[in-house]
């Protein structure tokens, strides 16, 4: 700042980050020679200098007068005024159509002086109140045309008609650019929003009820849906569930059809097998055995005792009967012709066989030849018509002479002999009377060369 020789006489002691309301800094009385410059001033403040005669000269920044000028001009006072853009924001109320209420109107207004000589020269020392007091008595006639619930049109036409009017501050040298916001008074926006709360209770009211129509008929139709598809499903289980009971009877018929022909069966080849078993065993006997070999080869030599254990009790039983027959005298002698002719003729038929394996010329405590397989038997006892019959050596004939020489043995009692599976095992063997169903039928004659080969063949 300007170094001067008496203090100002008004300072409001602010910076660059003061709230102004008067742009005027500093005013100073000087005399003729009281205006000493030794450093600047600020460079955005502008100098505004009186005259004698009542007249006011501004430099603007950056523009400074000499200490010679001021002296030559004869200025008596100097002003330090502020050019910078200083914002300010403030309420004002405006009348409505009824006294009861009023508008609020909310001001955001920046100003900047331009013209320093013009300001100082306007004398205003508060700048916001004089802007808000010329925007209130311009607009106060407007506002009381409007409702205070029509706010919002208000508002529009009362910016439409001062954007016509001259600018604020024009007269005072200042550039003020401003916005207005006209609003209601609380209460009647308490009131509003009370309104507008009951208005959007029952606007959600019936959009609840509305949806709710929409989600029970939207609700209605997925239960429908869903009840089609589970008849559809249940249609669709019980098709397949009679399907599957009938291939299931289907099953069952022919698994019940394949038993009772099983079963059928079962009872034809029992049947056959009882037929077959009594069949066997109504022949009895050596046909019995015979069955049984046939099944178990194994058990030849068992059929073998108990066929010839049988044989000897059976002799034995019908000697011991013909033997009471003829010595005893219980019955009549014409009564006993017929059985002892009888006796007679099995004691014969006893006397006249042999026992098999065993010739006739051998002894019964000799050993007896060990029987051949069925093929040498085969081979011994039947051979082929076209082979040639081999001759018998020395030893052999001579055996044969003698046999036939010697007088025959008187037969015992031997065990019986196994009976074979097919007829021909033992050769010329015959069953006595009474075993079995077999007829007694005296034994054929046989040469010697037969005798020999029984004797070697089993």
């Amino acid at each position: 700042m300007p170094d001067f020789r008496r203090p100002p006489d008004w300072d409001q002691s602010a910076d660059r980050h003061t709230s102004l309301i008067d742009p005027v800094i500093t005013v100073r009385q000087l005399s003729r020679f009281g205006f000493a410059r030794k450093s600047l001033t600020r460079i955005d403040h502008a100098l505004v200098f009186s005259t004698s005669r009542g007249g006011y000269e501004a430099y603007l920044p950056p523009l400074r007068p000499s200490r010679g000028e001021v002296a030559a001009k004869r200025y008596t006072s100097v002003y330090e005024v502020d050019m910078g853009v200083h914002p300010h924001q403030a309420e004002i109320p405006l009348p409505s159509d009824n006294d009861a209420f009023e508008f609020i109107a909310a001001v955001d207004l920046s100003w900047q002086v331009v013209a320093p000589a013009d300001f100082v020269r306007s004398g205003h020392r508060n700048v916001p109140a004089l802007l808000l007091g010329e925007l209130q008595q311009a607009a106060r006639s407007f506002t009381r045309r409007f409702a205070i619930h029509d706010s919002a049109r208000a508002e529009r036409q009362l910016l439409h008609a001062l954007s016509g009017q001259a600018p604020l501050g024009r007269a005072a040298g200042l550039q003020v650019l401003w916005t207005l916001r006209l609003r209601r008074d609380q209460q009647n926006i308490d009131h509003q929003r009370r309104l507008q709360s009951i208005d959007h209770n029952a606007a959600e009211q019936i959009r609840t009820e509305q949806q709710g129509v929409a989600y029970d008929i939207e609700l209605d139709r997925r239960t429908r849906r869903q009840d089609e598809l589970q008849a559809g499903r249940a249609t669709e289980y019980g098709r397949l569930d009679h399907e599957l009971a009938l291939q299931r009877q289907a099953w069952q018929q022919e698994q019940d059809q394949l038993r009772a022909r099983h079963e059928a069966e079962l009872r034809q080849l029992e049947a056959e097998k009882i037929a077959f078993y009594q069949g066997y065993l109504e022949q009895g006997g050596v046909v019995a055995w015979a069955m049984h070999l046939a099944k178990n080869p194994q058990d030849s030599r068992l059929v073998v005792d108990s066929m010839r254990e049988d044989q000897l009790r059976l002799i034995l039983a019908e000697v011991e009967l013909a033997r009471e027959l003829l010595s005893g005298d219980s019955a009549e002698d014409y009564e006993l012709e017929g059985p002892k002719r009888r006796a007679l003729d099995f004691m014969y038929e006893i006397f006249s066989q042999h026992i098999p394996g065993i010739s006739r010329d051998q002894s019964p405590s000799q050993p007896a030849t060990a029987p051949a397989p069925p093929e040498s038997r085969l081979t011994q006892a039947d051979p082929p018509q076209d082979t040639p019959q081999p001759a018998h050596s020395n030893e052999e004939s001579g055996t044969e002479a003698a046999a036939d020489q010697a007088p025959a043995p008187a037969p015992a009692p031997a065990p019986a002999p196994a009976p074979a599976e097919q007829t021909g095992t033992f050769p010329g063997w015959q069953p006595p009377p009474g075993y079995g169903n077999s007829p007694s039928a005296p034994p054929p004659q046989r040469d010697g060369h037969e005798q020999e080969s029984e004797g070697l063949a089993p």
